[in-house]
């Protein structure tokens, strides 16, 4: 698919649906190059820390989806997608996706202007890294109406620290919104510690939230706890050889007092196109995911289900995808 199906990996698609990793073909939807991969040497950010784990386990759909893209340019890609389901109206969803000629890595291209407007929704993202250490990316949200949400943030990776301001709904001149500092430190070469504060102003109010955090790695697992006011998170990863990996996530919040543990794994069968990730957590919830892709057409083939024991609940979703 040339330059933009490399290069827009690295931005996030603003409609979440479930990202299996083997190449849906649409850049806007396959999952980020992990960087700390590439260059180990680096430490990733702290907003990132678990994303090895949460990417194992299964993100289940519901009804049917489909989803055609068609490139216009080698840069420049459109995207059209159905939504057929029985809890919501159908709905149609028409998005862009453009790369520009900066490059920094086989895999990185930079500017990436993605959008998508649909339901009398619009929203748009875009990704520029002004040097390889210095990424700025904006993100913005609006109805037929006005403004529903707005977020930027700049971020710095060094050798052994990153660095990353992000603001949503924020204003300097008029005190409001969110404003949230991330900060990881390498200490060693295995163990990285941060932290986080958010600082919320606003409807007469003001509040401050701080979460500290740390990673142990290795070549083949990893190990992340956050813990502060919101609560504590823990997640375990492992990679068991090229085709499987599994991960382990705990997550409480305070608030509610409530925790659920997950349990997920993948597994990759790159000579039958295909990949499975499974999951099951401690509400009783069991997921599977199933992608298929064909070698001799650009299509692939999604099948998602969610069997709830506990609330005697099913979910079940189709997806297909042509180009």
């Amino acid at each position: 698919m040339g330059n933009i199906a490399a290069s827009a990996k690295s931005a996030p698609p603003p409609d979440d649906i479930p990202e299996l990793g083997i190449g849906s073909g649409d850049p806007a939807k396959d999952p980020a190059p992990d960087n700390d991969q590439s260059d180990s040497s680096r430490v990733g950010s702290f907003e990132e820390l678990p994303r090895k784990t949460k990417d194992v386990l299964a993100k289940p759909f519901e009804g049917c989806k489909f989803t055609w893209n068609k490139m216009i340019t080698d840069r420049f890609q459109a995207t059209h997608t159905i939504n057929m389901s029985s809890f919501k109206p159908a709905a149609y969803k028409f998005g862009t996706t453009y790369v520009g000629g900066k490059k920094l890595g086989p895999n990185e291209q930079y500017p990436i202007l993605i959008s998508e407007y649909g339901g009398g929704t619009v929203q748009f993202q875009g990704i520029h890294s002004f040097t390889s250490e210095i990424q700025a990316k904006a993100v913005i949200h609006a109805t037929d109406k006005s403004f529903s949400m707005y977020q930027a943030d700049i971020g710095y990776k060094g050798d052994d620290f990153s660095a990353q301001l992000t603001g949503v709904n924020a204003s300097i001149i008029n005190p409001q919104g969110i404003w949230v500092g991330h900060y990881l430190q390498k200490v060693s070469k295995h163990l990285s510690l941060g932290g986080e504060l958010m600082f919320q102003h606003g409807m007469g109010s003001k509040a401050a939230v701080i979460t500290y955090g740390g990673m142990y790695k290795d070549d083949k697992s990893e190990f992340v706890v956050k813990t502060g006011e919101p609560g504590t998170h823990f997640c375990y990863y492992q990679k068991g050889n090229e085709q499987v990996e599994c991960g382990v996530e705990f997550e409480y919040v305070k608030q509610i007092g409530e925790s659920v543990t997950t349990f997920g794994y993948s597994i990759d069968l790159p000579k039958g196109l295909s990949k499975f990730k499974g999951s099951i957590d401690s509400d009783w919830s069991v997921t599977g995911v199933l992608e298929k892709r064909f070698e001799a057409f650009p299509f692939c083939f999604s099948l998602s289900g969610l069997l709830n024991h506990k609330k005697n609940q099913a979910k079940f979703g189709i997806g297909f995808t042509i180009g």
